[in-house]
């Protein structure tokens, strides 16, 4: 059993006193866009119960239909009971996270136009609410833009998943993926994660990278107006494509974005609407499906 501190997430400055995952600078590669891997991210003894402990995700909204975040009530309970899950999500929700993200991409944030001061970002204990989530813009804005604070989103992946090619919110800084499964294990076809060079690259074509769901397989990227990506159909496999997905964020857009037009905003907006209502009905109709 891991021993590790309760971290009280009130305090804006606070540093995780137990560390599960390697923080320390990593090699950048910048093609298709700029981003980092690491093959362990997860101590091994933390990232076996971790994966052992992955959840069962019901069905509700976000990318896959099967999803688990900070404030659901079996979210809390796995932070509860398991010191794994806890100590993890310590680790991202500290000013400690903050600083490996600006330590690591900090010439990326600067070339491409970062709109804040990295030199003030610390991290603050907000929950962005699954509505926010899904909405281009908060509701109410609560903090300054260097304020940043932290998503740690449990996913599931099921048969007929995917992601077209897209960007992720301008308000997000950093996207990183943490794999809690493995391709060949999970005898899957489809699935990977491709980068783009840019949004219209011919998905029949071979992207210009292609990252395959592996044990502990890390993936981080600052979210520039480059950065598209896309998830390739699940078609087959033998249990789901879990994963975790963790954002840093601000509350306010703080990358350079193309003006969206009004009639692109409505039509994005009645996708999204008619997206959640087939992803409900899907995850409902798929709910008896083991994970």
């Amino acid at each position: 059993m891991i021993e590790t501190p309760e971290l009280t997430i009130t305090n804006s400055r606070a540093w995780p006193a137990y560390l599960p995952c390697d923080l320390l600078p990593r090699p950048l590669q910048n093609s298709p866009f700029p981003h980092v891997v690491h093959n362990e991210f997860i101590d091994a003894p933390v990232y076996e119960q971790l994966r052992q402990t992955f959840p069962n995700c019901p069905p509700t909204t976000g990318p896959t239909g099967f999803s688990l975040y900070w404030g659901d009530k079996d979210y809390q309970r796995l932070l509860q009971t398991q010191p794994a899950w806890l100590a993890l999500f310590n680790a991202f929700h500290s000013q400690r996270f903050i600083d490996w993200a600006r330590e690591q991409f900090a010439e990326v944030w600067e070339r491409e136009g970062c709109k804040i001061d990295l030199s003030r970002a610390r991290y603050v204990p907000y929950r962005e609410d699954r509505i926010d989530k899904e909405r281009a813009k908060l509701r109410k804005v609560e903090h300054a833009p260097e304020e940043l604070w932290v998503r740690m989103d449990i996913h599931q992946g099921r048969l007929g998943y995917d992601r077209p090619v897209h960007l992720d919110h301008a308000r997000r800084l950093i996207s990183m993926l943490i794999y809690m499964c493995d391709h060949t294990e999970n005898e899957m076809r489809g699935g990977e994660l491709s980068l783009h060079s840019d949004k219209q690259q011919n998905l029949q074509a071979t992207p210009a990278a292609l990252i395959t769901p592996r044990h502990n397989l890390m993936v981080a990227f600052p979210c520039t107006a480059g950065s598209f990506h896309s998830v390739s159909p699940i078609t087959e496999q033998r249990c789901a494509r879990n994963y975790i997905q963790v954002h840093i964020s601000s509350s306010v857009d703080v990358w350079p974005r193309p003006p969206v037009p009004l009639w692109r905003r409505t039509l994005s907006s009645l996708k999204l609407h008619l997206k959640s209502l087939t992803d409900q009905s899907v995850a409902t109709a798929n709910g008896k499906v083991s994970a």
